[in-house]
């Protein structure tokens, strides 16, 4: 009997101990003093000790454990650091750049209320939107780490998702390249997400939001805003998936304004922006599963095109702009021996969107550029993988000034 409660009280310790991290020590220290006393031999407590931490992490898992509140169960915790060696060339420039950079980033999600996520994140890099790297420069200097997203995500129904705070927006916006929105990008707001089946394997859908470009404190000025509403539809079967959507933007306070963190090229009066830069914009992704019915290689044989298109009737002359490509290979580059080769074009107009938003490595962000993009990723472990992309970049009204730029990344996930 007196062997039964010491166990319960091991039991009891260990499971606690699992609970917070600090108190780990304890454990063995108690397991320990009871092989001292000759009440558990060595080989006892330590059975003890990886049965009960395996239980419990079950119950975590599980979400069962009676130590630990559901919301703190409900945790998931993920990251990735990346490593990277990029080399540029520009032809106004004299000789070239070899930079190494950084990027570290680490989230979080949990569910306190049942249908509401809580989602937080943080990222090295400094105030620029479009960039989480941090160069290696300044004699070892310390970078910043940000935060880089905080945001509450709630599940009205199956069909219905709102988030609001600053939040990652690819579940809100679709695009089939980064030609109006650098993957990089947070944004401040609200948004929504909706969608229905509508025949057999048709499904729609539908996103909208209000973001915050920017705060004006007591001017006259209306605080600039974005509003935008997306409307599409997605196929898939086991052979072919596609996915088309119309997306009108509108902005607020934009006109007559200067935007933070701009690369300087969309056409201005005095200082601030000429144009409205309300616009339609239309994007399309085709693509065809085990196309080729068993190639001697591992991959899941995807093969897909895609393009986006843009409109803005403010100004009569570079309005438009628009991006093709091609992706074959692995879906996602997770495991292993993996792949993935992407190929795309993009056409962007000085004034077709504003140019804080953009691919940030296009000519650092530019509008009036046209740009030819290659990536190969390939996977070396799970969870590991390496990249090369290299962009080559021209003004396409401005005094052409070609840059090349080549990324050799090594990515880890956790």
């Amino acid at each position: 009997m007196k062997k039964i409660f010491i166990l319960f009280i091991v039991v009891f310790v260990v499971t606690l101990s699992m609970s917070t991290a600090s108190r780990a020590g304890e454990v063995s220290v108690l397991l320990e003093k009871l092989v001292d006393k000759g009440v558990l031999t060595a080989n006892e407590a330590k059975i003890i000790e990886q049965e009960t931490k395996a239980q419990v992490s079950k119950e975590v898992a599980q979400k069962n454990s009676y130590a630990l509140p559901d919301w703190v169960q409900s945790i998931k915790i993920k990251g990735d650091i990346r490593l990277r060696y990029q080399y540029e060339k520009t032809e106004a420039a004299v000789g070239s750049r070899n930079r190494g950079r950084t990027r570290f980033r680490m989230g979080m999600e949990m569910t306190p209320v049942k249908s509401t996520k809580v989602m937080a994140g943080f990222s090295s890099g400094g105030t620029d939107p479009r960039s989480t790297n941090v160069t290696w420069e300044n004699t070892f200097e310390r970078p910043d780490l940000r935060l880089d997203y905080a945001a509450v995500e709630y599940e009205a129904a199956p069909w219905a998702k709102l988030v609001g705070g600053k939040f990652i927006f690819s579940d809100y916006l679709w695009q089939s390249t980064d030609m109006l929105w650098d993957t990089d990008i947070n944004p401040y707001g609200f948004s929504a997400h909706l969608n229905h089946a509508i025949v057999s394997d048709w499904e729609g859908f539908f996103n909208g939001g209000v973001w915050i470009l920017d705060e004006n404190g007591v001017s006259k000025h209306p605080d600039p805003s974005l509003i935008y509403l997306q409307g599409g539809a997605a196929y898939q079967n086991d052979k072919f998936d596609a996915k088309v959507a119309e997306t009108w933007y509108v902005f607020n306070g934009v006109k007559g304004y200067s935007l933070d963190n701009s690369a300087n090229t969309n056409t201005r009066s005095a200082g601030v922006l000429q144009y409205d830069y309300d616009a339609m914009a239309t994007s399309l992704e085709i693509a065809a599963k085990n196309l080729f019915g068993g190639l001697p290689f591992s991959i899941d044989e995807r093969m897909a095109v895609f393009g986006d298109y843009i409109i803005n009737p403010d100004p009569k002359q570079q309005n438009k702009g628009w991006s093709s490509g091609i992706v074959f290979g692995h879906s996602k580059v997770s495991d292993r021996k993996q792949w993935q080769m992407k190929y795309q074009y993009v056409a962007l107009g000085t004034d077709a969107f504003p140019d804080t938003f953009p691919d940030s490595d296009r000519f650092g962000g530019r509008t009036d550029v046209k740009s030819h993009e290659a990536i190969f990723t390939y996977g070396l472990l799970k969870n590991v993988s390496v990249g090369v992309d290299y962009y080559v970049s021209n003004r396409i009204k401005a005094a052409h000034n070609r840059e090349s730029i080549v990324q050799a990344d090594l990515n880890i996930k956790f």
